[in-house]
């Protein structure tokens, strides 16, 4: 009888209570993800031990998962560069990246070619080093939602021998915060 009591008065007590709640969300900042920004370069056949290549423009804005949101800051996340195909020896290059027609190095990256068969992050890797200049070139299009060109130029120590076998890809991780 004493915890029916008890629970009849709780239910009775709540409503008059003074509880905190979030009645405004514009004033919630969230985690938003964003599609990551991705290329693939192929290396063509032949005795070059050079590669390098430009993707078309990639317009920022579509990489905004949750429309609506004001941005209230961004950073970056991650950057991993993989490989794919024969072992092409001790491989070494630079991305860089271009807004507003100004290119930027975003970061470089050097190790044996095999290495880069497992896609290597900056977050645990050695093989990437960043540019913080290209890093606030990046998050400056990306708060601005501009279209920006990434591209790749290296060396290998052995050219590849067979037609659409040998890529390296790029991807960039960012990670932005905003409200409603």
């Amino acid at each position: 009888m004493k915890m029916k009591l008890l629970a009849l008065l709780v239910v009775a007590v709540l409503p008059l209570m003074a509880f905190d709640c979030i009645t405004d969300f514009s004033s919630v900042t969230v985690s938003l993800n964003l599609a990551p920004i991705s290329a693939t370069f192929p290396l063509n056949p032949g005795s070059g031990t050079t590669y390098g290549g430009n993707t078309p423009p990639i317009d920022l804005a579509s990489l905004f998962l949750y429309e609506g949101y004001t941005l209230t800051g961004e950073t970056l996340h991650d950057i991993t560069v993989g490989t794919k195909g024969e072992d092409l020896g001790n491989g070494s290059g630079t991305v860089s990246i271009t807004v507003n027609g100004v290119k930027t190095t975003l970061f470089t990256y050097n190790g044996a070619w095999a290495a880069f068969n497992t896609p290597q992050s900056l977050i645990s890797s050695p093989l990437i080093t960043k540019y913080q200049p290209g890093v606030d070139a990046l998050i400056a299009a990306v708060t601005g939602r501009q279209r920006v060109t990434l591209s790749v130029a290296g060396t290998i120590g052995k050219a590849p021998t067979t037609q659409n076998t040998d890529f390296i890809t790029v991807s960039v991780y960012v990670q932005a915060s905003g409200h409603k």
